[in-house]
Order: structure tokens, then C-alpha cells, then sequence
């Protein structure tokens, strides 16, 4: 029996690998969790949480396989190994979590066909596994990547729920399909175990054959009225975008090395690449050029170099910048700013002289990359920073606006780095007016990988969410436009996407107000947060488990 369970743990990880990048066999995760479902529907809680977490670790492991790539771009592999299997190991917890509650609820339900099973299928598991995704997304800072509806990136009608209920009720869909697929299996080989056992087996009478039959087939009528809703929505918008204003954005990708590698000759050339793709998107005449995270090489606004450099800039493209600067402000010496200064790794947008316009500074930063825990209370911690440079996190989504001489306006909702992975950012800048989002990032320290590829996957989920268009904008892949139904137009060359350079000019739809999004209004309050707390809630529940089993086997 433990080579058995070891085989569905480790085919469950292998199917729920192959549907991301770089395989991208999406249909995959439609059965890929089958055979863990099948292993908590028959232990207790405890057993299940540890094959739910080895299932969890195989599949972070193999899906966070671009990790490396920090070490051939000049990261130190120590901390990047250690990095990596602490990471699997901690998102595999959430596996462990899902599994725990789920087992508890299905223990509960007893075996025979009820209305307790139809009600774990339909609602119980898919708001577990929500909730359990919204955890990983948020505890110490969380790490929001590869839900399971994110695998769906390329089914557009069926991942237009995530504007209802946002990208956790595709991972929903994806767990009823799995668990009526598991429910399925059950029930065809219920004839073949007893036999096998050599136990007597006797048809269900019609009432359980008909529980057990909505049981199996409910979910997929859920599945399909969602896709076909969506179907509806994705045509309704095709048929509609070209009535709203049109912004022409020019986005310049030069794949500058990451700062880890200090060549400096390679560095000059690939500025001057930099200056001749801006000289060449301003014969499209571009509203509004983007640059990616950090492609100021001088600190703002305290450095003149730094204005120097965007002036040059705009003058080349001939149009207002939105730009990824990092930002230095002066402040009274303090024992979180023993220098008197606080950095912010920022995007700001410049008019068409360079002229600042408006700012966003980062709110979620990236722990031991863009900041060391505790560096603040303990300033001497600071120094350990990677990138030489300690950042404090901004305060709010900071909407900047850009105005043709027609008069036209565009509110931008800016991003940096990975926060087009975490929803809430990304809600709370539509939420304060932003009419398209913008993100600026540097994937240059994962060149060669497949990161860049799922980094894009997660972002096409926040113009669905919010009904708005994005523009991306990276250092080395992907970058891209897309639209409120997640529609994508990307820069690539001979079918790469990452690891070179060059330009983008894209016109891009602004509808003046979303698209309708129940989501933008009630964020993660009908769905995530409850599975959260009921995940949470029979999880603590486990203080008398051994009583609870053997009143279930009485």
C-alpha cells in the first residue's frame, strides 16, 4: 500500500507540474489531483496532510525550477539552493492544509452517497482549496504564484469568473472538475475492491444512485455555465473595444544585465541599444513610452544625472515616460535611517521635457532580495541587502495621469517588480481610479529560465480581475500588452520571448470605465476569506481528533 501512495503522490506532482510552464499541458490539472483526493477521502487527517505536503514539495520543486538561474546570473548558490527548498517546502504546507480540512469534512460525510458528499464536491473542497491558496498568498508576505486557475491562462471564456470572484474561483472549477472526477472513480471500482477483498457487494438502491450521480455530474454543469457565461463576456468586449479611446504605448525591453554582474562594457552597450529603441519607437509616435524596474541608473530626485538621462529620453522617443527609478528621500537621521536617507524602489512618469508628472512607490517588497526583516529595528542588517540598498515599502496605490494636448486623460495604476501577482494591489489601484494598469519589472535575474513565462501568466489574471487593460514592461521578457479579457499581444523575437531586446509599439483600448467586476468591489470577502477561515477553523479542530474517528466508526 505505501508503494501505492507514493505513486499517486508522485503522479498528482508530475500532472500539476506538466500543467504549467514550460510544458503547459493545461488539460493535465483538469484529473491531476485525482490521486491525492483519492488518498484524503480515505485516511484521517493527519496521514493526509503528510501526502498532500510530499505531493506539495514534488510539485514546488519542479515547478520553482528557475530558481538556478539566479546562480548563473551572479547570485550566491548557497542562498539560492537553500531559497529554493525552503520555499517548496513551506508552499507545500498549503497541500497539507487543504488535505487536513478535507479529510476531517469527508470523514464527516461517512462513505455512502448523501447530500454531505454533494455538498463537500460542490462547495467544501473548492472553498478549502481558495482558501488555502489565499493563505500561501499572504502569510509572511506570501508568495502568490501558480494557483491552479492560473494554468487556465490560455482558456479565456472560462477565466472570466476570476472578474466575479477573482483568479481563486478558477482554482475552484479546477477542484470540482477533480473532485467529481475522484467521485467518479470511486464509484466504478467500488465492485472491483469488494471483490478484491472478497467482501459481498450490493447495488445502491435508486436514492443513493441518484446522489451519487448529481455528486459526479453537478460540477461539470457548474464548469460549463461558467465558461459559456464567459464565452459571453470575452465577444461582448470584442465587439465593443474599438469604441473606446485608443492610447498608443511603446514599451522598450534592452535586456540589461542584472546588477550581480558587474561588466561594465556589456552594461554601456546594451544603454546604447536602450537610446536607439527609444529612437526608433518615436516614429510610431507613441502617447507614452514605459521603461522597466530600475532603468534609471542614477537615484531620484537627488541626482541631476538622473533628470539628464530621462530628458535624453524623452527627447528620443518624443513622448511622456513612465519609468522604474529608484528613489532616494531625505530624512531626519533616525535608527531605521542611520544616514538620513529612505530608498524606494519606485516607477514615476515624466512628461514629454522630462518633467516629473507623478510617483508610485513600491508597496509589497521582496524579503532578503529588496529587504532584510527586522533591518529597520536592527540597522546594522541593512548592509546584507543584495542589492546593496535597504527599501521601505510605500503607502498607497498612488495614481499618476497623463494628458494629451486634446485634453484625454489616463489615470495609470503603476506596479513594480512582482506585485501583478498579488490581486489586491492591483484592485486597489482600479479602485483608486486607475483606467489601465502598468508594471515595470526586471527579469533579467532569471535569464534562461521559464520565470519570465509564469511571471506573465499571473499578471494576465489582474486585467480580468478589474476589467482594465495592463501594459508590461520588463528588462528581459515578457513584455506585453493586455487587454480587460486577457487577451495578450507579446514582444518576441523567432518565437523567444525573454532574453533579448527590443521594442514594442501596441495601440491599447482604455475602456473610460471598467468592465463590470464584482470582484474590484468585494475583493477576496465571498470566497477566499471564508475557505481561509474554514480551513483555519477545522484545522484547530483537531483536539480531539481520535474521538471524533471512533464516534464516525461506531
Amino acid at each position: 500500500m505505501m508503494i501505492l501512495k507514493l505513486t499517486a503522490t508522485l503522479f498528482s506532482a508530475l500532472l500539476l507540474w506538466s500543467a504549467f510552464p514550460p510544458s503547459s499541458q493545461s488539460q493535465s490539472i483538469w484529473f491531476a489531483l485525482v490521486p491525492l483526493m483519492l488518498i484524503i477521502r480515505t485516511h484521517p487527517p493527519k496521514r493526509a496532510f503528510v501526502w498532500a505536503w510530499l505531493t506539495g514539495l514534488l510539485f514546488w520543486s519542479a515547478t520553482l525550477s528557475w530558481f538556478p538561474a539566479i546562480i548563473k546570473n551572479g547570485g550566491p548558490w548557497i542562498l539560492v539552493v537553500l531559497g529554493q527548498v525552503a520555499l517548496a517546502a513551506w508552499c507545500a504546507l498549503f497541500f497539507g492544509l487543504f488535505a487536513y480540512a478535507s479529510a476531517f469534512v469527508w470523514a464527516w460525510a461517512g462513505t455512502k452517497g448523501s447530500l454531505k458528499r454533494i455538498l463537500i464536491v460542490t462547495l467544501l473542497d473548492p472553498l478549502l482549496w481558495a482558501g488555502t491558496e489565499y493563505l500561501r498568498g499572504k502569510v509572511f508576505t506570501g508568495f502568490a504564484w501558480n494557483f491552479l486557475g492560473v494554468s487556465q491562462v490560455t482558456n479565456l471564456p472560462l477565466i472570466q469568473i476570476a472578474s466575479v470572484l477573482g483568479v481563486y474561483s478558477v482554482s475552484a472549477l479546477v477542484i470540482l472538475a477533480n473532485g467529481a472526477i475522484t467521485s467518479i472513480m470511486v464509484r466504478t471500482t467500488d465492485p472491483f475492491i469488494a471483490r478484491y477483498k472478497r467482501q459481498p457487494f450490493t447495488a445502491p438502491a435508486f436514492p443513493e444512485r441518484l446522489l451519487r450521480s448529481i455528486e459526479s455530474l453537478l460540477p461539470f454543469g457548474l464548469v460549463f455555465c461558467c465558461w459559456a457565461w464567459g464565452l459571453n463576456r470575452v465577444n461582448t468586449w470584442i465587439k465593443t473595444e474599438q469604441t473606446h479611446p485608443i492610447w498608443r504605448m511603446a514599451i522598450i525591453q534592452p535586456n540589461i544585465p542584472c546588477r550581480f554582474l558587474n561588466n561594465k562594457e556589456l552594461i554601456k552597450q546594451q544603454r546604447a541599444i536602450f537610446h536607439e529603441q527609444n529612437q526608433m519607437a518615436k516614429l510610431a509616435n507613441p502617447d507614452l513610452t514605459i521603461w522597466h524596474e530600475t532603468s534609471v541608473p542614477y537615484l531620484v530626485p537627488e541626482d541631476p544625472a538622473a533628470f539628464t538621462f530621462i530628458k535624453r529620453g524623452a527627447d528620443n522617443t518624443g513622448s511622456a515616460i513612465l519609468s522604474g527609478v529608484m528613489e532616494a528621500e531625505k530624512v531626519p537621521v533616525s535608527r531605521s535611517a542611520p544616514a538620513g536617507v529612505n530608498y524606494y524602489n519606485a516607477a514615476w512618469l515624466f512628461d514629454k521635457e522630462g518633467k516629473p508628472l507623478g510617483a508610485y512607490r513600491k508597496q509589497h517588497l521582496v524579503p532578503f532580495g529588496e529587504f532584510i526583516p527586522l533591518d529597520k529595528t536592527f540597522p546594522i542588517l541593512q548592509k546584507l541587502a543584495p542589492t546593496g540598498i535597504s527599501c521601505m515599502p510605500g503607502r498607497d496605490a498612488s495614481i499618476m495621469r497623463l494628458q494629451r494636448p486634446t485634453g484625454d486623460t489616463l489615470d495609470i495604476g503603476a506596479l513594480v517588480c512582482f506585485e501583478d501577482t498579488i490581486p489586491e494591489l492591483s484592485r486597489k489601484a482600479v479602485r483608486a481610479g486607475a483606467q489601465i494598469l502598468a508594471l515595470v519589472t526586471n527579469d533579467a535575474w532569471f535569464n534562461g529560465s521559464i520565470e519570465p513565462v509564469q511571471h506573465l501568466h499571473q499578471a494576465i489574471f489582474r486585467s480580468i480581475e478589474n476589467g482594465v487593460p495592463m501594459v508590461r514592461c520588463a528588462n528581459s521578457g515578457v513584455s506585453a500588452t493586455v487587454d480587460p479579457v486577457g487577451r495578450t499581444t507579446r514582444l518576441s523575437a523567432d518565437k523567444q520571448q525573454a532574453d533579448f531586446h527590443g521594442f514594442l509599439v501596441q495601440p491599447v483600448s482604455v475602456p473610460t470605465r471598467p468592465l463590470p467586476s464584482l470582484y474590484t468591489v468585494t475583493g477576496d470577502w465571498l470566497l477566499a476569506i471564508p475557505g481561509a477561515l474554514l480551513a483555519i477553523l477545522l484545522a484547530l479542530f483537531h483536539l480531539k481528533p481520535q474521538r471524533f474517528f471512533k464516534k464516525q466508526r461506531q
